[in-house]
């Protein structure tokens, strides 16, 4: 069961401006959906690890003139898989805000590829680290497949063995991840959505960026050209099969769905319309509300 549907607000996008932030909940809560992803690296409130009490109360006060639910998303280059201290420090001070916010989850990429087991031993670790202070919030730590396969992601949250601490599938990232490859695709999502508390959807090619030369992929305008990398599409502008996706969402899943759209200049217009997508393949008429 689809409980909402959010949309990320991005962290570029925001770019320290609170009147940005004011503008995009004013607009998502308009078109109709029922959370947004908060990106506090966005929004300058956690400086060198720590919270700046100040911003936060400010932001607060923001996000309390809006109706819509929250979920954060922690800074993409943490990794507790690495042996840099500040990364534990950060991603706490995320759980901080969130807590502070009201927010339903942190957003965590999860840093194990898969090869270097003690790489995995410090991501548990640091996961477990979190608990003590997760079990005093109300707030769930999702961890996010990167470049990860779902069963990899599935290892460490398995591992870590803590009801604060969730799986998150990444549709779009999951698609990178098998080349686009249909029936892997599908058999790691039926892996993983029955233990998953939230789901990413956006659309790509399933062309990785790392099989493309460096000139086209590593810059977005030329990306696109050539459909390559992680490119966050409105569903069905790529080759993701969301009909089966959501075939699969509604036999298994039971959580959120947060849409992930990050250039607003190309592809605002699309968004009212990816939402009635959205609300029609969860087999609604309504979602049903968390």
């Amino acid at each position: 069961m689809v409980r909402a549907i959010g949309i990320n607000i991005d962290t570029k996008r925001l770019s320290g401006s609170e009147e940005k932030l004011k503008e995009e909940l004013e607009k998502f809560e308009r078109l109709g959906f029922d959370c947004a992803e908060i990106p506090p690296a966005g929004l300058d409130v956690i400086f060198n690890g720590e919270i700046i009490p100040e911003r936060l109360n400010r932001i607060v006060q923001i996000l309390k003139r809006s109706r819509l639910k929250f979920t954060v998303h922690g800074p993409d280059p943490v990794d507790l898989s690495s042996d840099r201290k500040e990364d534990l420090q950060i991603i706490s001070a995320n759980v901080d805000f969130a807590h502070a916010i009201g927010a339903l989850t942190v957003v965590y990429h999860s840093g194990w590829f898969g090869k270097d087991e003690e790489k995995k031993r410090r991501e548990i670790e640091n996961l477990k680290r979190l608990c003590t202070k997760l079990e005093k919030t109300n707030v769930c730590l999702v961890v996010e497949n990167t470049k990860q396969t779902v069963e990899q992601t599935l290892q460490i949250v398995t591992t870590v063995n803590h009801p604060k601490v969730k799986l998150l599938i990444d549709v779009g990232h999951l698609f990178l991840r098998v080349k686009g490859n249909e029936q892997k695709f599908l058999e790691q999502l039926a892996l993983g959505l029955p233990l998953a508390f939230e789901l990413h959807v956006h659309d790509n090619f399933g062309k990785p960026e790392d099989d493309a030369e460096r000139s086209f992929s590593r810059e977005l305008h030329f990306a696109y050209l050539y459909g390559v990398g992680d490119l966050h599409l409105p569903l069905g502008l790529g080759k993701i099969p969301f009909e089966r996706v959501f075939d699969l969402v509604k036999e298994k899943f039971d959580g959120i769905v947060v849409l992930e759209i990050n250039d607003l200049n190309r592809f605002e217009r699309d968004i009212p319309e990816t939402l009635e997508k959205l609300k029609a393949l969860s087999n609604v008429g309504g979602v049903q509300r968390a």
